[in-house]
């Protein structure tokens, strides 16, 4: 019988890389605000916006890495 277990890399999902994208724009900006309390909505909701923003405009430095 024939081993079924994946023994190779585990590649993340386009979801977790998407959110993984997120989580890291959305700390960048909290930190250049001087890692403000209790906003940590508003950070990933600005990071949402952009991130959409440069999937829209190809040119941009940031783009998510994948497309949803």
């Amino acid at each position: 019988m024939k081993n079924h277990h994946h023994n190779g890399p585990i590649h993340p999902t386009s979801r977790e890389r998407i959110h993984e994208a997120l989580a890291t724009r959305a700390y960048e900006l909290w930190m250049r605000d001087g890692e403000p309390e209790n906003r940590a909505p508003e950070f990933w909701l600005a990071a949402e916006k952009e991130l959409i923003a440069a999937r829209q405009n190809p040119k941009s430095d940031l783009a998510l890495p994948v497309s949803f």
